[in-house]
């Protein structure tokens, strides 16, 4: 990308960009395209799409029942506590 491109981007979105700024813009871009193309240069074919599947591991937790927090605890951090319940503000209009 050079100046006059990035002028232009930067007419069409009606920003204001000083000197110092596209400087420091039109680099970070630059480095930004840069890599893409290194990307893109990579060789991707010896890798199957099931090797990208099945070689990640699940580091999600076990889906369990955790009672830690009591209704006591609960009532003392809620907003608004009223007959063993969270009042919370409604989120739909009828």
């Amino acid at each position: 990308m050079d100046i006059d491109t990035l002028n232009r981007i930067a007419g069409l979105a009606r920003l204001k960009v000083d000197q110092a700024e596209a400087d420091q813009f039109l680099s970070d871009f630059n480095k930004v395209l840069e890599y893409v193309d290194q990307v893109k240069a990579m060789d991707t074919t010896p890798i199957a799409d099931d090797e990208i599947y099945f070689n990640h591991k699940n580091f999600t937790r076990p889906d369990k029942v955790d009672n830690n927090l009591s209704r006591e605890a609960l009532s003392q951090i809620a907003p608004e506590y009223e007959n063993g319940y969270i009042v919370v503000p409604r989120v739909i209009e009828t």
